[in-house]
């Protein structure tokens, strides 16, 4: 900067001595003179002074120019015209920069001076206050150290104390009390000195990790403030800690031991109490909540789980459950005992510890709808988990309450258990009796609500060996054992029925009766099928879990019966027997027992009943409408009281389980209804139609009668034309109160179409054959013609008069079936085929 001065000055000067007007000018425009000396080349620095004039004279010429040139531009676009303005306020423009960085080169001296003496003094100002900050911080700390060290030595004096007094000598109940409380305060302290400990570390952790970092990045020039935190400060007291770290974890594990060992001195008491007499059961529970609380406050709720299992319910699980005492009451392996053994253990339970697993609920369970555990979950923990381990555990026991092999046995273990675990909660955790308190305002009182015994019941379900203890159970093998028993029952019940007809009496069940007269079942089949799938419901039969097996089973168990039907009345089963093979005289010679006789197999029983040769029940129209009508019975008992047998074996889960049982038995019913329809739209009615059309071969023998008879006119219908309708007349009397409402009288329609139509066929061809021999003999009567009377009938014309009297009686016959004339197609064409009987009718009036 300075040869920069020197040089400006040099030029200067020089300008000054040739010509004093450019010294002026220069010195007014030191800004322009400036950016004329930075063009000067350093190549050239030994340049005349005229030279220099000329070069100076000449660049500002160049610049008036461009100058000129410039604002000219500038004024001709309107952007410009608005920088124009900012000219004159370049005269305001300090001078030479160089010069003004010059005359500032002292006062900032100062400044640089003054703020290097208000750093030190701030420093030493931060330096103080940090001292007498640290001074307080070391007191406060030293004076928590202090108190956190005089808790430590008052609860292992408190432990001390504990462990020097003797366990047999006796001791009033307010001084275990006191004991257990201190114990609990020593828990509380203990808990506070394991949380500032796990904090100490934690923060030494940190001050180790981030010390280095800290180090290197802090920055020369930042200000020192009192705002800056010391770890320094907090190390102390982290340090004071860590150095007490052992004594920290000796007290915990010796206060653990003592809560311990005095909860499992207690439960050891309530165990000896056999009849649950406790006259100190207040000072107990005072001590046991204590205890309980104590751990739990240290994290070990589980060692509270584990001394009750252990001292409290495992003896006295060891001392009920045996082989002997399962059998007790029955044989070996039936279980026969199960039940008043659960019965015994749960009212044992009860009694001797039905207010500790009380007071443990209500204290440790909590509010929490979403919470899975609790604290101390001695219900689970405590009651549950022995119980199920000790049923489990032993081969022999397991063997015999999971896999008896027979499945009523089966059956009834696990509607015992069941019912012994959904009851657990409900049993234990009530009060039996009240206990005697000296003033109940100042002691704690547990109180069961239905919530929490609701809450208590969901942790038993849900904890883990509870899903364990239900994979014991090998419900599928039970389930195929009780399906095979009512598909032996169901097969032995078709095969008999095959072999003697619907009329055989299959039942075997007890409850005819219920069957006959409330469903409406009447072929004993059908009471044997409906008295199975009610069997499969009963409450010694169903287990929950199967609930979907056994419905499916059930529509199984029905499509089989179906098939049963269908098939046989098509034809492809045939019922009865086909008779044994009569003897040769060969056989009959023959001695038993010869020399070539290897047979060991006896001849067969000769059957109890009479047999019958082979037929296809489906040809009798009353089989088929009697089967028919069963199975109309037996869907809409499928859709009615069978749901309702269902809902009522599962009455926990009725309002659930309806819609799903209906939808799935609407499956079976819809396996029936095409069978009905079957047996009234097509078997019936072919049965029904091939009789009605039996009579109508006499149709031909109506000219037969009258040709060449000489007889006289009819006055009446045949005596056959009654007899046409007469098969569905019968059969409509007979089953008028069994017919489906949905068949309605479709079928009755098609028969009697069908027999209208061939009898309209029949009539036909029985008229054109009369008429054919009437134009024959008309012929060869041509030369022996004699008179006859007008009102006289030849025979054919008989012929159509009967015909039209038979057609009327008929067409009676049509209306009596229920069957409007209008609708049948064939009575119009035998309308229409005897239409000319009228006037034969009136004629053959006239004539007599």
């Amino acid at each position: 900067m300075s040869s920069e001065k020197d040089g400006a000055q040099t030029i200067n000067g020089a300008g000054g001595a040739m010509n004093g007007d450019k010294k002026s000018n220069t010195t007014s425009n030191g800004a322009t003179s400036s950016s004329v000396l930075s063009l000067i080349p350093e190549e050239i620095p030994n340049m005349s002074t005229g030279s220099l004039e000329t070069k100076l004279r000449q660049v500002r010429d160049a610049a008036q120019e461009h100058s000129q040139v410039l604002t000219q531009k500038l004024a001709s676009s309107p952007s410009g015209q608005n920088l124009l303005h900012i000219g004159t306020s370049l005269s305001t423009l300090p001078p030479d920069l160089h010069t003004l960085l010059t005359h500032m080169h002292p006062f900032v001296n100062v400044l640089e001076g003054f703020e290097q003496d208000q750093r030190k003094a701030l420093i030493t100002l931060v330096e103080k206050a940090t001292a007498i900050r640290q001074d307080q911080h070391r007191v406060r700390t030293a004076e928590r150290a202090a108190d956190l060290y005089a808790d430590l030595t008052s609860a292992e004096a408190c432990i001390q104390n504990n462990q020097g007094r003797s366990s047999t000598e006796e001791e009033e109940a307010i001084d275990d009390l006191d004991r257990a409380a201190s114990l609990e305060r020593a828990a509380h302290i203990t808990l506070c000195l394991v949380e500032d400990l796990h904090a100490a570390q934690d923060h030494i952790s940190v001050w180790a990790s981030g010390s280095g970092s800290q180090a290197t990045g802090n920055n020369a020039l930042q200000l020192p403030s009192m705002r800056t935190p010391s770890r320094a400060q907090d190390n102390e007291f982290a340090q004071f800690l860590l150095k007490l770290a052992p004594r920290i974890r000796t007290l915990e594990s010796q206060t653990v031991r003592a809560l311990g060992n005095l909860l499992e001195d207690l439960l050891q008491k309530f165990a000896s109490l056999l009849d649950g007499d406790n006259p100190t059961m207040e000072d107990d529970l005072l001590i046991l909540g204590h205890c309980m609380r104590g751990l739990a406050l240290l994290g070990r709720g589980k060692e509270v789980e584990s001394i009750f299992a252990r001292t409290a319910i495992m003896p006295l699980i060891r001392s009920l459950v045996s082989m002997g005492r399962l059998d007790q009451g029955g044989s070996r392996g039936e279980c026969a005992g199960l039940v008043s053994l659960l019965e015994e253990i749960t009212t044992k339970i009860q009694r001797l510890y039905g207010p500790v697993l009380s007071l443990a609920e209500v204290t440790f369970c909590t509010t929490d709808l979403t919470a899975k555990s609790a604290d101390v979950d001695l219900l689970s923990e405590g009651v549950w988990v022995p119980i199920a381990t000790a049923l489990m555990a032993d081969a022999g026991i397991k063997m015999t309450i999971f896999s008896p092999g027979i499945a009523s046995i089966l059956q009834a273990n696990y509607v015992a258990l069941d019912n012994f675990l959904s009851s657990l909660a409900v049993r234990l955790l009530t009060r039996s009796t009240e206990i005697p308190t000296q003033d109940e305002r100042f002691l704690y009182q547990p109180d069961m609500t239905p919530d929490q015994v609701e809450r208590a019941q969901d942790r038993v379900y849900a904890h883990s060996k509870t899903a364990e203890f239900i994979k014991r159970w090998n419900l599928p093998i039970y389930y195929q054992l009780r399906f095979g028993e009512s598909c032996n029952r169901l097969n032995k019940a078709i095969e008999q029925t095959r072999r003697e007809g619907w009329v055989s009496s299959v039942f075997t069940g007890d409850s005819s009766d219920y069957i006959r007269e409330k469903i409406g079942l009447e072929l004993s089949f059908f009471q044997e099928l409906y008295a199975i799938l009610i069997g499969m419901w009963r409450k010694d039969v169903i287990l929950p879990p199967l609930t979907n097996r056994f419905l499916r089973g059930s529509v199984q168990l029905v499509g089989r019966s179906v098939s049963f039907v269908s098939e046989s009345m098509e034809g492809k089963i045939k019922f009865g027997e086909e008779p044994p093979p009569k003897e040769t005289n060969g056989d009959q010679a023959k001695p038993e027992g010869g020399p070539n006789d290897t047979s060991t197999t006896a001849a067969p029983p000769p059957p109890s009943f009479s047999s019958r040769a082979p037929y296809c029940w489906g040809e009798s129209q009353d089989d088929v409408a009697a089967v028919a009508w069963e199975l109309t019975v037996l869907e809409s008992a499928l859709m009615h009281e069978y749901v309702d047998t269902i809902t009522l074996a599962m009455d926990h889960l009725a309002d659930d389980l309806r819609p799903l049982v209906l939808d799935v038995l609407k499956e079976a019913a819809q396996q029936i209804h095409p069978v009905i329809d079957k047996a009234w739209n097509e078997i019936i009615v072919n049965i029904l139609t091939t009789k009605c059309s039996a009579p109508l071969a006499a149709v031909k023998g109506v000219a037969a009668t009258y040709r060449m008879t000489n007889r006289p006119p009819p006055t009446q219908a045949s005596h056959w034309v009654v007899t046409i309708l007469r098969p569905l007349q019968e059969f409509c009397q007979q089953f008028t109160n069994r017919i489906p409402e949905r068949v309605g009288s479709r079928w009755k329609q098609q028969v009697v179409v069908t027999v209208a139509d061939r009898y309209a066929a029949a009539v036909k061809e029985l008229l054109t054959t009369v008429e054919r021999t009437e134009n024959a003999l008309r012929t060869r009567r041509t030369t022996q013609r004699r008179q006859v009377s007008a009102s006289t009938l030849s025979d054919g014309e008989k012929v159509k008069l009967q015909v039209y009297l038979d057609y009327q009686t008929f067409r009676k016959s049509v209306k009596q079936v229920g069957i409007d004339p209008a609708t049948v197609i064939g009575l119009s064409q035998l309308e229409e085929l005897t239409s000319a009987g009228v006037e034969l009718q009136q004629r053959s009036t006239n004539g007599m």
